[in-house]
């Protein structure tokens, strides 16, 4: 089956894309795959930051292919935007992203620039220029990066450790579109994986009410 054989699935059969979304998840296992023989002791599965960056570089590699068939875009600033994008947060922590204030935003502005000043010198001015291309979202790499970044936890969550983090946080479909639909829905196969899977979650009472 060829890119444009996966397109006209994807836009037309529910059923490919949640088939596609179980795959993308498979590949997700390597998530809970716990080095040096140790374990996550967890009645709920949990995610660290590094978990999603992962899972991000997954969804671009798939993507990319489908969005960007003439490859108009810089795919290794992509992957490195990808890499950089949430490194505040070895400073902050990770916070859910509705629950976010203008004053929390500010802080973690700070916190990336400490990140940035302690980071190796080989690396800190590629870091510091690719944060700032992603915060200002002006160029098509840094906005096909914030829509897989705004739907990657839709495919984290598609499962039934995912139906308690929902209900653990009292989060409701208006809260969970409200941050993802408005950097997903310029993307054909983006939004169309996330309509479906925000489909599947009603249907399943992933949401809570």
């Amino acid at each position: 089956m060829n890119i444009k054989d996966i397109q006209n699935q994807i836009l037309s059969d529910d059923d490919f894309v949640l088939s596609e979304t179980r795959k993308i998840l498979y590949l997700y296992g390597l998530k809970k795959e716990i080095r040096y023989a140790l374990e996550r002791p967890e009645s709920i599965g949990t995610e660290s930051v590094a978990d999603h960056v992962y899972a991000m570089h997954v969804l671009a590699t798939y993507f990319l292919p489908l969005e960007d068939t003439e490859k108009q875009m810089d795919w290794q600033k992509i992957y490195e935007m990808i890499t950089y994008h949430d490194i505040d947060e070895v400073e902050t922590g990770d916070m859910i992203g509705y629950l976010k204030t203008d004053a929390i935003r500010a802080a973690e502005k700070l916190a990336a620039q400490r990140v940035i000043e302690r980071s190796p010198t080989v690396i800190k001015n590629n870091i510091e220029a690719t944060l700032q291309e992603y915060e200002a979202l002006t160029t098509k790499e840094a906005l096909f990066v914030k829509a897989i970044d705004r739907i990657e936890p839709t495919f984290h969550l598609y499962c039934e450790d995912g139906k308690k983090i929902f209900h653990k946080n009292k989060t409701t479909r208006a809260q969970s579109d409200g941050i993802k639909k408005p950097y997903v829905k310029d993307y054909l196969y983006l939004n169309r994986f996330f309509e479906v899977i925000g489909e599947q979650f009603e249907k399943e009472g992933f949401y809570a009410t």
